[in-house]
């Protein structure tokens, strides 16, 4: 089990984004959140590694069709297991 936090910059906000991420989260079994902040999107995402793996290379490619990623960063975390489900916010 990994946590880690991804914030994406990009054309993110308005484009469904957040609840493609929701939707890929809920196929990979991740929980955490994802939330709109001022010009970026923050995902707090935990889950097995293999799962992450494949979770944030799908975010950082792009979540939504009209989404498009300019730059990101990811930084572990300690294992954040009070999410019990995704959830955009």
């Amino acid at each position: 089990m990994e946590t880690r936090l991804i914030i994406v910059i990009g054309h993110v906000q308005g484009v469904g984004f957040r609840f493609s991420t929701k939707m890929i989260a809920d196929e990979l079994g991740i929980t955490g959140y994802a939330k709109n902040i001022q010009d970026y999107v923050e995902i707090l995402a935990t889950g097995e590694k293999e799962a992450l793996e494949v979770f944030t290379k799908r975010v950082i490619e792009g979540a939504s069709p009209s989404s498009r990623v300019d730059d990101y960063s990811i930084k572990q975390l300690e294992i954040d297991e009070s999410y019990k489900k995704f959830a955009t916010k």
